[in-house]
């Protein structure tokens, strides 16, 4: 079997992250199996299926290194591959429906039907299609006609008693259902488009795909999805249903828990490579302890025996260790290119003296985004907070930092070498050592309690700006002495 996936997002705005674990599993899945994956688009939702959003889609898409073969932008012997551009198909489809009476046409408003079904729920009475179209009279069919202009008669799907259908589902077995779960239900609105239910269907069958790997919220559709398969005579392809993604508290996974979307992650200063490696590990596991693979090796890897059934936890605190890593394995000038690319400024300096700073920040970068966190202090005047200035007082630190500052004055080679040793050479000549010494000159100097070591920070100010917060600090501690 050549395999064929697809991944079917409605583009009505940025790809989420169940919605981008699904794209990444089929790419995995097609790639492995030297198959075609295909992007389609199911935007008949007109209203929110704007253009920015489907440009908005696929830069997600590709950011996270997921590319298609066959499809939207890229075309192929299946097309269109926009639902929009398909509704000649689908309607000859259900020519075919009508005809064989495996489908009715039903001469009832939209809004009639929503009235009608509240009636039913206030009567604790159950709603059936069936019983409207079999009571429907000719004088129904033409006040419809008349009263809405521009409209169709829906379609509705007549489901054939008691039978009953098999999902072969790749992650979860055999999962069966009875025909008589469900009611016959509507295929094609009064508006002429297509539900989801009956277009991913024809999609699916005409594009020959051979297998839907997507989140288990779809599997209560599958069994109404094959009733259509088997109306039309359409083999049915393998289904993989997926486990959900859930929050560290075992709730759905939503804005609380922080950014959802792909884009919002790439803003925030995660690198693709990390979160396409974490995504894979969502839901999916090589059976071994490693954590961290390359795209190839995924790929090599990923087979939908190894996807567990249960949910998977999306923790952002792995998530992002992970992308430390990746930080940590880039060199400054990439992680320099790859910062700008998401807004971040590098101008008030040289690209060597950013170079050099990353060089040593990058045990402290967790996302692009900390890169602005560390820089910050370089450019923003010294202030102290009380508490800060307090715990400075504590060491009566005039002295040291009067020394220092002499010590510091007289170096004639700039480097962060020569800081440290005129750090220690300070501390040598008035017999101060370890955090005594560390300490409040990181205090002093900085205003902070944390950040870079002592003497790096005062490589990157320079001698000039060093003189200039230490006679502030001291300044600061004279007023009340």
């Amino acid at each position: 079997m050549t395999v064929r996936v697809r991944y079917a997002p409605s583009p009505t705005g940025h790809i989420h992250i169940g919605n981008a674990r699904s794209a990444l599993f089929n790419y995995l899945f097609a790639r492995h199996n030297n198959g075609t994956m295909i992007l389609r688009l199911d935007d008949t939702d007109r209203k929110r299926s704007t253009d920015e959003a489907i440009q908005s889609m696929i830069e997600d898409i590709k950011w996270l290194g997921i590319d298609w073969d066959e499809g939207y932008l890229k075309g192929g012997p299946y097309g269109p591959y926009r639902q929009t551009e398909r509704m000649d198909i689908y309607d000859r489809y259900i020519d075919i429906l009508l005809k064989e009476e495996k489908a009715y046409e039903l001469y009832y408003s939209e809004e009639e039907i929503k009235e009608i079904r509240n009636e039913y729920v206030k009567q604790n009475k159950k709603f059936s299609y069936r019983y409207l179209k079999e009571t429907e009279t000719e004088e129904r069919r033409r006040a419809f006609k008349e009263n809405n202009k521009g409209l169709l008669p829906a379609v509705v799907f007549k489901v054939e008693a008691n039978k009953e259908i098999v999902v072969n589902d790749l992650v979860r077995g055999n999962v069966k259902f009875n025909s008589s779960e469900f009611s016959d239900f509507v295929i094609r609105r009064t508006n002429g488009i297509p539900v989801y239910n009956y277009a991913t269907v024809i999609d699916d069958a005409l594009m020959k795909i051979t297998h839907i790997i997507r989140a288990e919220e779809h599997l209560s559709n599958t069994p109404k999805q094959l009733f259509i398969y088997d109306a039309l005579n359409f083999p049915h392809p393998l289904f993989a249903h997926v486990s959900l993604i859930l929050a560290p508290d075992r709730s759905k996974l939503s804005k609380r828990h922080g950014a959802t979307s792909v884009g919002q992650y790439r803003d925030m200063g995660y690198l693709p490579e990390a979160l396409f490696n974490y995504l894979a590990l969502l839901g999916w596991s090589p059976k071994d302890n490693r954590e961290f693979f390359t795209k190839e090796e995924l790929i090599s890897l990923f087979t939908l025996e190894n996807v567990n059934k249960a949910p998977a936890v999306f923790d952002i605190n792995k998530l992002t260790w992970m992308n430390h890593h990746y930080i940590e394995n880039l060199s400054s000038g990439e992680i320099i290119k790859r910062a700008e690319l998401i807004g971040i400024d590098f101008s008030k300096k040289t690209k060597e003296w950013w170079v050099e700073l990353i060089d040593v920040a990058k045990e402290h970068l967790n996302t692009l985004k900390d890169i602005e966190k560390i820089a910050a202090p370089f450019f923003e005047e010294l202030t102290f907070e009380s508490d800060v200035l307090d715990e400075l007082k504590t060491y009566q630190p005039v002295e040291l930092l009067k020394k220092f500052k002499e010590n510091i004055a007289s170096l004639t080679e700039w480097s962060m070498q020569n800081t440290l040793k005129t750090i220690r050479q300070t501390g040598k000549e008035l017999k101060i050592k370890g955090r005594n010494l560390y300490y409040p000159l990181r205090l002093a100097i900085t205003g902070s309690r944390a950040g870079l070591e002592i003497h790096e920070f005062i490589y990157f100010i320079g001698k000039e700006d060093t003189i200039k917060r230490l006679d502030k600090a001291i300044k600061e501690l004279m007023k009340d002495a």
